[in-house]
């Protein structure tokens, strides 16, 4: 039997469209306090009846270094590492990837194109009461892997969340039997999967994580060992604080800032959800207010070849496993509420834009699980090989990235889809003509 396969981006596309034209699910606001198994306990957050999935706490953070030393917002906790894994096999000349296209409630456009199995351990250990994840006994078996890493998401809205980020090599006949459990799949080449994180809104955030830590320029049959996840006390300067005490925020039927600004938790409830472990559900999403926005500076060396983005180390509030390895700039977060300091990240953004040679961009919807309408325009901008480096930011090879990424627990999830994007132009003929 073949397999069902897709070879461009516009036929990924083309199909993607069709699948959310067809949604069926609808997904509705309402109050906090009506959420199904949902409830505020007694030490004062948002968690779900069986302990499991997630909560929504309330943090103050007290740093003096800070623009403003103290901060007070909701944030979300979910100690559970989940699995994200990419199955790839051979067929014919080139490397194919299994994707799915997953209905999220968050999700701008309801469906993206997502990895081959993306589950929290709740999920996949069916707390929900629901049908088993397909694939996932395959995804969890410490099997040798492409790539296999502990990977951290937001850490503005999370509170040092960690997923398992996998990437195995199947030979043909269980790639065959694969593709045919896991529902609304396909094989798509692994070269096309990168191209189309250059496109706006087709990738979820999961499958744009896992392509990031795809080779460069290895062999892409490597063994990685598997990762050990090490639980990481809270930082000293955050303290867990009830919802309804955090200063300058209301709990009603959502929980927002009396000013209207940065982010608010609110309640969805979701029914004939196409595909999910359980057709209908409850839950708290987190809102951002506007578009976040992230741009990585990238300069070529015409001699050697070599190829190094501009990073920087920064804390957030949810950066408990210690400091991460984020792009050049970085706009969104709740951190960033001075009217000071919002200018003068618009300014130093706007300088270094100017003076690219080139610049591509494309527009990503963020976790559609955890959040609601959460976009951010990504930016990849080319400048001369003699391009400065600022005191705060540093220039780093491509190559030690790509290391820091496959070790894991080190680079942000924003870095890293604009690692994949960057892996995208770099097999693009002429990007840097």
């Amino acid at each position: 039997m073949s397999m069902q396969t897709i070879d461009s981006v516009r036929g990924l596309a083309a199909e993607c469209s069709r699948r959310r034209n067809q949604i069926n699910a609808r997904v509705t606001a309402i109050p906090l306090d009506d959420l199904r198994r949902w409830k505020f306990t007694t030490d004062g957050s948002l968690a779900h009846d069986t302990g499991r999935f997630f909560r929504v706490m309330g943090v103050r953070t007290n740093n003096p270094t800070r623009p403003t030393a103290t901060l007070e917002h909701p944030i979300i906790d979910q100690p559970e590492v989940g699995v994200l894994c990419l199955f790839v096999t051979r067929i014919g000349s080139e490397i194919h990837g299994l994707v799915t296209f997953k209905f999220e409630p968050g999700t701008p456009d309801g469906i993206e194109v997502a990895p081959s199995v993306q589950a929290t351990r709740s999920n996949y250990e069916s707390a929900h009461g629901g049908v088993a994840v397909p694939a996932v006994e395959l995804a969890l078996e410490e099997t040798p892997s492409i790539a296999d890493a502990l990977q951290r998401e937001q850490e503005s809205w999370f509170a040092g969340k960690v997923n398992r980020n996998r990437i195995l090599m199947l030979d043909h006949a269980i790639a065959l039997d694969v593709g045919r459990s896991v529902p609304d799949s396909v094989w798509v080449p692994v070269d096309v999967l990168l191209a189309a994180s250059l496109r706006s809104r087709l990738l979820n955030m999961d499958l744009r994580s896992i392509l990031s830590m795809w080779p460069s320029d290895q062999d892409p049959t490597a063994v990685a060992p598997a990762p050990v996840h090490t639980p990481c006390a809270r930082r000293a300067d955050i303290e867990e604080i009830p919802l309804r005490a955090l200063t300058g925020w209301e709990v009603n039927d959502t929980i927002e800032r009396v000013d209207r600004r940065y982010f608010s938790i609110v309640g969805r409830r979701i029914e004939s959800a196409p595909d999910r472990e359980v057709p209908s559900w409850d839950q708290p999403l987190l809102a951002p207010v506007g578009m976040g926005q992230c741009t990585l500076l990238v300069r070529h060396d015409h001699g050697d070849g070599l190829v190094e983005a501009l990073v920087t180390e920064r804390e957030r509030v949810g950066s408990i496993r210690g400091v991460t390895l984020e792009p050049t700039h970085q706009r969104g977060d709740v951190t960033d509420c001075s009217t000071e300091t919002r200018r003068a990240a618009m300014l130093a953004e706007a300088s270094d834009l100017a003076r690219c040679e080139r610049i591509w961009s494309a527009v990503h919807s963020e976790e559609g699980g955890r959040f609601s309408g959460a976009l951010v325009t990504y930016q990849i901008g080319l400048v001369p090989d003699t391009y400065p480096q600022p005191p705060d930011k540093q220039w780093v090879s491509l190559d030690k990235i790509d290391t820091a990424i496959g070790h894991g627990d080190r680079v942000s999830v924003e870095l890293r889809t604009c690692i994949t994007m960057l892996k995208a132009l770099l097999r693009s003929e002429g990007w840097l003509a």
